[in-house]
């Protein structure tokens, strides 16, 4: 494929997603996850393991990455009888699949790892000194181990800016809503309004109502905004307002870290948040 060697792509997705949270203040879409893998080119193939029941990923996500082509390969953990999770299985499932393919696909000469976890580390060095292949890894800065950074070739792995910059202008013009809006009468922002503002701001660039309430829903998915259902006349109407704990909301407003806050004494009355 153009002179390309034939790569195989393994994602350790828990590693990857908790990463980019945590860099980048919001949630990794799966187009950013497949593009990114797809990048290295002369890919054969894509194989993204997680346990996709637990809530850490958003309900869509799963099926977005089937509908990419990508193998998304479930690996529930093991959990106690409470449900909390005990044995994460997902390294030494994804690490049996590299060695596989290392024995049963000879055509495969490029392996790219998505992780920073190094228990990796053995893998990485049977295939690049036992069946001489060529190994990358491509994590998140701040969370791949120093030592697959000197074994392998390592790529960070950065976000789409111009996501990022279509987000910092949505969290300002919410702000400024909150701001103009919220006065004492609605606690919340009806989900209609926010998007005809969408649409009447120039900066945004949305050409159509349609594709503002797109990008509307993408943010809800991705848990950006509170969500609170508020009742009307009839049935239920949809409120938001924007979440001031998330790390990305907080570095646009220039918010500083939120300081623990004591306990409210019995017997008084809660203040009201503004």
């Amino acid at each position: 494929m153009n002179g390309q060697p034939e790569t195989a792509v393994f994602v350790d997705l828990e590693n990857i997603y908790i990463g980019f949270r945590h860099q980048y203040g919001r949630e990794l879409t799966a187009d950013e996850l497949v593009e990114k893998a797809r990048s290295f080119g002369g890919v054969k193939f894509i194989n993204v393991y997680a346990d996709f029941s637990e809530l850490t990923y958003p309900e869509p996500f799963k099926l977005e990455l089937d509908n990419e082509g990508v193998q998304a390969i479930n690996v529930p953990k093991d959990r106690d009888r409470e449900g909390r999770p005990t044995k994460n299985k997902i390294d030494m499932r994804m690490a049996v699949d590299v060695l596989r393919t290392l024995a049963f696909r000879k055509e495969i000469t490029r392996y790219v790892l998505l992780t920073g976890d190094k228990i990796f580390l053995d893998v990485v060095n049977l295939a690049r000194n036992d069946f001489g292949r060529e190994v990358i890894v491509c994590g998140l800065e701040g969370t791949v181990a120093q030592v697959l950074k000197d074994v392998a070739i390592y790529v960070p792995f950065s976000a789409d800016t111009a996501v990022d910059e279509r987000l910092e202008k949505f969290v300002k013009l919410f702000d400024r809503l909150e701001r103009e809006l919220l006065e004492g009468t609605y606690h919340y922002i009806g989900w209609k309004l926010v998007i005809d503002k969408l649409v009447e701001e120039p900066e945004m660039g949305f050409a159509a109502w349609t594709e503002a309430r797109d990008f509307f829903e993408r943010i809800k998915r991705d848990g950006r905004l509170i969500l609170k259902y508020y009742p009307g006349e009839s049935r239920e109407i949809e409120g938001y307002r924007l979440d001031r704990r998330n790390p990305l909301v907080r570095k646009v407003l220039g918010l500083e870290p939120k300081p623990l806050e004591p306990a409210p004494l019995s017997g008084l009355p809660n203040g009201r948040s503004q």
